[in-house]
């Protein structure tokens, strides 16, 4: 017994190890211009790209690669992650899914030399002609896109919605003569296609390979190369593809398809209390908006794809035994998928794309198991079968924070992610000395809980954790990490005053004056504003029938449940209201298009904390990059986007700073004392139980004031009991598009540091990490039903998996 204990005592991590497994958590923080490529889900040109300011060598990142953005763009063959196939030169492109409308997928993509005209009204005449251009084609599920090979050229979308017809087969590459007329030479349209001549090298002879589409109104994106809102064209236009290198009947048979599925399909339910956020509508010119198809149609080529043996050529050893068959999975980004297959080696994990999977020579992205640092589970919205893997970067540096990146895979089940997750496990053993750790693992909150106790642990560390085992990962924009507003004073300077250096006040971080009341929900701070929310809170209660037979199951039944905040602290469009500045692309697809209005975007620290204490539709908290002094780009407009005016005829542009800050950097490091400070350590339990304990839900969660929307409270274990599948898509938008409530982790109050010695025993809940929400002013019933599945235990046992969850309790 003595030398079996001696044995596990030696495997157990000490606190410094810990510490180093938890730093895997860190925000992502690389240079600002590779975080400006890595997030904006696209490889931006080193052309005249001034605005976005990347460097050619950083700018050279794939297509593939950007789908993934936690992966550091220069990922060589020596790192954890890289492609097995090497990149040809002159490869990159400004397009991305982001572009597309939200859920719209890229299906397919040629070679191909475009042209244009504008129509008559009727439709049947070219009144003018413009000039040929090459560039790509892109066939995606509700769109045609081509993307001109000039970067000054914007970007032309053409939903299927604004064709006169379906795309056909004709004569491609216009005449010399009907280009004739000088007149136009100079003449654009919306700063995309230039109207008259060729470009140099096209071919002039008439062929039989153009796709003709033809449109009322298109869209033009990214003209100039720049980032800003869409341009809608309401011009018929007749455009022209002609294929290079292929035949288009492929292309043609698709789009056909997709053409009759959009005009013979049911309009889908738009997205009813989702802030800020026009998800499930598309937009008019005139401003108002339509429902988005419910479902366009994708090529079976894409799941054959799939389904197809994979290449085995991109094993990077001979001896290298694959542990899996293929695994259908899906790399998840923010607002991104990539579909494709997965397979776990003795090696490592290998993923090939739909659209590369089982070709000869085909792209895979491949991490290695020995760096490995950690594992955690992971939700797909309301699905529980997704799987984070954290990993540490070997490139060197001398940032050894910013050398830890992770990748969130999406499985098609719970047991095929168990399956996956005890191979890691196990396979991690035999070429590392210590177990790998799961951050969703209650041995693992508890070892932290107990480092945080004892002091070796800091609140921004420890509130990472909270947030990795609550489910919240960086890769979902509906399941963002949730951080607490420290201070309370937040007074800004003028623009003058940042010449004078005497002019900054000093922030005292001993008056507790100075400092948030973190035992009160956001919503609370401000008890007139709090009146509000309590009357109509007992309003509903009022009007609530007592006597309805709907399931509790039903969505609909679900508006009908007393709830004291309709917005979330945490959403979507909350994230992207702080990221704006790093994420345009992001905050575009999720608006339609276009910038918020300028008065309601993130240009204030100040202005920010006051609308969060008197708005009534705004309870939202703070994301940790408001703590990581490392992330002060997300506060400056490096990329020069023009954000428009404030009502004041004030330009927006960097981020307005309270006067007690220097830079954006200072603030962040200032704020960053804030939370470390001995006042907020004194009180960040109380703020732990409002968002992660015995508060965050239930009648508790009335009582201190933190009742939110019941669908913010749906799980799996919900979304199971429902019978139709539309009941639960809705589900699955409206609770993503409002906010989830992190899972809860303790059962009882929060232990704080002035009772260090009490046990941590009995605080964190066991394996079932959620209780489910129930009707009745959030009255919990005496079961507390989990909303997980199974417990962990009962999956581990279903699929065989013998290997304990590693303990790291010290």
């Amino acid at each position: 017994i003595l030398l079996q204990t001696a044995i596990h005592l030696l495997h157990l991590p000490t606190s410094c190890q810990m510490q180093e497994v938890i730093q895997a958590l860190y925000p992502p923080r690389p240079t600002a211009s590779r975080r400006r490529v890595r997030r904006s889900g696209s490889s931006l040109s080193d052309g005249n790209s001034g605005a976005a300011g990347i460097t050619s060598g950083i700018a050279s990142l794939s297509v593939s690669e950007s789908y993934s953005p936690a992966i550091r763009p220069s990922a060589s063959a020596t790192s954890s992650s890289f492609s097995t196939s090497p990149k040809r030169k002159g490869t990159t492109s400004r397009f991305s899914e982001l572009l597309l409308e939200h859920g719209e997928r890229h299906l397919n993509d040629w070679a191909v030399c475009a042209s244009s005209s504008f129509m008559n009204s009727n439709g049947n005449h070219r009144c003018q002609s413009m000039k040929q251009m090459e560039g790509r084609l892109r066939l995606c599920s509700q769109s045609v896109v081509f993307e001109p090979r000039q970067i000054s050229r914007g970007i032309v979308r053409i939903p299927f919605r604004f064709m006169m017809a379906c795309p056909f087969i004709g004569e491609g590459g216009a005449t010399s003569s009907s280009l004739g007329s000088s007149n136009h030479n100079n003449a654009t349209l919306g700063g995309g296609l230039e109207i008259g001549g060729f470009a140099k090298g096209t071919d002039t002879k008439s062929n039989t390979n153009a796709v003709i589409v033809r449109c009322d109104r298109h869209v033009i994106m990214k003209a100039n190369n720049v980032i800003g809102p869409y341009e809608h064209i309401q011009t018929p236009v007749e455009f022209r593809f002609a294929f290079q290198h292929s035949s288009p009947a492929s292309m043609i048979s698709a789009a056909r398809t997709i053409f009759d599925a959009e005009k013979s399909s049911k309009k889908s339910v738009s997205v009813s209390f989702a802030p800020n956020v026009a998800i499930g509508k598309y937009p008019n010119v005139d401003g108002s908006y339509n429902s988005m198809p419910s479902a366009a149609k994708y090529s079976s080529d894409t799941t054959q794809s799939i389904d197809r043996p994979f290449d085995t050529s991109n094993f990077l050893h001979v001896h290298e035994r694959p542990l899996t068959s293929n695994l259908r999975c899906s790399i998840k980004t923010p607002l991104l998928e990539k579909k494709g297959c997965a397979i776990v080696t003795n090696w490592g994990i290998y993923f090939q794309s739909s659209g590369s999977a089982g070709m000869s020579g085909a792209i895979a992205q491949v991490w290695s198991i020995r760096d490995m640092r950690a594992v955690a589970r992971r939700y797909d919205g309301l699905k529980d079968w997704g799987l984070e893997v954290y990993f540490a970067n070997h490139e060197g540096g001398n940032e050894p924070k910013s050398s830890y990146y992770s990748v969130l895979l999406i499985f098609e089940s719970t047991e095929v992610r168990e399956h996956v997750i005890s191979l890691l496990i196990s396979e991690h053993d035999n070429v590392a000395p210590l177990p790998l750790p799961c951050y969703t693992d209650r041995s693992f909150v508890e070892s932290a809980m107990e480092l945080w106790l004892a002091g070796k642990l800091d609140n921004f560390e420890y509130l990472l954790v909270l947030n990795a085992a609550a489910g919240r990962t960086f890769h979902d924009l509906s399941r963002y990490p949730v951080f607490p507003w420290v201070l309370s004073s937040y007074g800004e300077r003028n623009d003058d005053d940042f010449e004078d250096d005497l002019s900054i006040t000093l922030l005292d971080l001993n008056d507790k004056n100075n400092y948030r009341d973190l035992s009160q929900p956001i919503g609370a701070l401000n008890e007139e504003r709090f009146e509000d929310f309590r009357k109509r809170y007992e309003s509903m209660v009022k009007q609530q029938n007592p006597q309805s037979s709907q399931p509790e199951t039903q969505p609909h039944h679900l508006h009908d449940v007393p709830f004291m905040y309709g917005t979330h602290y945490s959403a979507p469009g909350y994230v992207l209201y702080f990221l704006l500045r790093i994420m345009p692309e992001h905050m575009l697809c999720l608006q339609a298009g276009k910038f918020d209005v300028p008065d309601r975007l993130f240009h204030s620290i100040n202005a920010t904390y006051n609308s969060v204490l008197v708005n009534p539709a705004d309870v939202k908290e703070l994301i940790p990059e408001m703590f990581d002094p490392d992330c002060y780009d997300f506060l400056i407009n490096s990329m020069g986007l023009q954000l428009g005016n404030l009502h004041t005829g004030e330009r927006v542009n960097d981020v307005l700073l309270p006067s007690w800050a220097k830079s954006a950097k200072d603030f962040l490091q200032q704020n960053r004392a804030a939370l470390e400070s001995d006042y907020c350590t004194r009180h960040l339990p109380k703020w732990i139980d409002l968002i992660f304990g015995v508060k965050s839900r239930g009648s508790r969660a009335k009582d201190a004031k933190n009742l939110f929307h019941p669908m913010s409270y749906l799980g799996p274990m919900e979304l199971n009991s429902m019978n139709s599948d539309d009941d639960k898509k809705r589900a699955e938008l409206q609770a993503s598009e409002f906010g989830i409530v992190p899972d809860q982790l303790l059962c009882r109050e929060h232990p704080s540091k002035s009772n260090s010695w009490e046990s941590v025993e009995g605080v964190v809940m066991s394996d079932r990490l959620r209780d489910s929400y129930r009707s009745g002013g959030g009255r919990m019933p005496s079961n507390q039903q989990p909303s997980r599945a199974l417990p962990r235990v009962v999956v581990d046992d279903m699929v065989g998996i013998k290997t304990p969850a590693p303990n790291l309790r010290r």
